[in-house]
Parts: C-alpha cells; sequence; structure tokens
C-alpha cells in the first residue's frame, strides 16, 4: 500500500486563468468534499473571483484580470493500493455567464468560501478522494483555542518541492473558534504564502493505539476536517506582521452551502 496518506490525495492544485485573455494568472488549492451523495470541489471565493472578499477590488492589481477558468492537478484512487494523477479544468461560468460557485446564503462574498458542484460526468471517470461531510458532522469535534491545526495545501511551484503532494503546515489556533464578532472565522498562528488559499485544515487524532503502530511501521492518523483556510493577504498591515491566518469553520461556512446547493 502507498504510503501517501488519504487527505494529501483529497487536496488539488488550482491554476488559475484569465475570463478574457486565458493568461494564467495564479495559484492556489482547493480539495473535493462529498455530501448528500453530490461532489463539490471547494475553494476560496476570491481565487474564483478574483477579488478580495473584504474590498471587492481585484486582487490582480496590475491587470486587473478576472478568473474565467480552473485548472485542478490532483491524484486519484486507481486501485486498492495506487493512485494516479489527474488534470480537471472548470468554466467558471456558464452559458449566461453566470457563476457555477456556490456562495455563503447568508453571508455571501463575506466568507470566503465557495463550493462547485462537479458531476459524475466532468471528472473523466476518475475515482476522486473526497472529505466526507456526512462523517465529519457525525464526529461532533469541539475546537479549543491552543489546539494545533495542520493547512494542506501547495505554496511551492513543482520545480522546489519533492513530489506533486501538498504540503502540511502547522499553526496555533489563536483566537476563541466559537465566538465570533460578525462573520464564524477564527486566526490561527503560524506562516503561510500565497498558493496555500482554499486549502482545508485539519486536526489530527493520535490515539495511545495509533502510538503503538507508530513504533511498529508506518500508520495513518485520523484527521478531523474543521475549516477552509484563506490565508493572510487581505488583513491590515498590523495583523500580516502579526502573522495571522484567516480560517472559515466548515459548520457555519461550507456546511450551509453544501446544503444550499443540495436543494
Amino acid at each position: 500500500m502507498s504510503r501517501v496518506h488519504e487527505h494529501s490525495l483529497r487536496v488539488a492544485k488550482i491554476d488559475v486563468f484569465a475570463q478574457k485573455t486565458k493568461a494564467k494568472l495564479s495559484s492556489a488549492t482547493g480539495f473535493w468534499c462529498n455530501f448528500k451523495n453530490q461532489i463539490f470541489f471547494v475553494t476560496n471565493w476570491h481565487v474564483v473571483s478574483g477579488r478580495n472578499f473584504e474590498t471587492n477590488k481585484p486582487v490582480d492589481t496590475k491587470t486587473c484580470a478576472l478568473p474565467g477558468e480552473l485548472i485542478i492537478h490532483g491524484h486519484a484512487k486507481q486501485d486498492h493500493a495506487t493512485h494516479q494523477p489527474y488534470e480537471l479544468t472548470i468554466d467558471l461560468f456558464d452559458e449566461n455567464n453566470q457563476p457555477n460557485w456556490q456562495e455563503h446564503p447568508q453571508y455571501g462574498s463575506k466568507v470566503d468560501v465557495v463550493a462547485i458542484n462537479v458531476n459524475s460526468d466532468k471528472l473523466n471517470g476518475y475515482n476522486i478522494f473526497c472529505v466526507d461531510i456526512d462523517s465529519e458532522l457525525e464526529k461532533n469535534v469541539v475546537l479549543n483555542v491552543m489546539d494545533q491545526a495542520f493547512v494542506t495545501g501547495y505554496p511551492l511551484e513543482a520545480s522546489t518541492t519533492p513530489n506533486k503532494f501538498p504540503i502540511y503546515k502547522s499553526g496555533i489556533i489563536a483566537s476563541e473558534p466559537m465566538v465570533f464578532n460578525s462573520e464564524p472565522r477564527f486566526y490561527i498562528d503560524g506562516k503561510t504564502k500565497k498558493g496555500y488559499s482554499g486549502s482545508p485544515v485539519v486536526l489530527k487524532q493520535v490515539t495511545a493505539t495509533q502510538q503503538k503502530a507508530k513504533i511498529n511501521g508506518f500508520t495513518h492518523e485520523k484527521l478531523d476536517f474543521v475549516g477552509i483556510y484563506s490565508g493572510r493577504d487581505r488583513q491590515e498591515e498590523t495583523e500580516f506582521e502579526a502573522e495571522l491566518g484567516i480560517v472559515w469553520p466548515y459548520k457555519d461556512c461550507l456546511l450551509p452551502i453544501l446544503k444550499e446547493a443540495c436543494h
């Protein structure tokens, strides 16, 4: 069995291309999830819209170009023991130039999370690994300040990374994760860089049984999915210098989007 962690296979690298010129604008991260037997691709609102979620100004300040297409690079299940790379194209607008993504039904773009419902025929037969939202909801995980979280994404170019799988970056939950002044979000304390936008954020479960298993060889720790990362580059200078990253808790920010999409 491959020693690639299953969670690494849920996460994908995004290349973002302009709607008008088709030029590459940026790179980011996204991940697959399933909910009520439907498959969704999840990333940040600012990735698909090309706009700052707080100011609505274009992220690309030089050309003001806006995205029109995503090319998704990831790995799919080939059989019980192997995986294969894939490349999929997602159009961000339909034939009427309406967005193909779903925003938060209450907060809209103020929550920097979107989900794109991807029909199975668009997956070209690939067996995609997904975060199972129904299973995550059954866990009833409670977040606490000072918990260690992991942001899983693609901050590096292919030429500078050891392989084509995501990089796991740790950070400590730095604000009370269950108390919000306005939109539901919390901070994690840790250095990240561009490319992590849209990354899933997870907590690692390490039980006594797993610790024992590690002595005898490789084991996959169980992970709890807790939210979606959206970076630091939109914050005020004082917050940026404090190296605090925004995480949108999935129960408050992603789940309402998925429920709305399923209806």
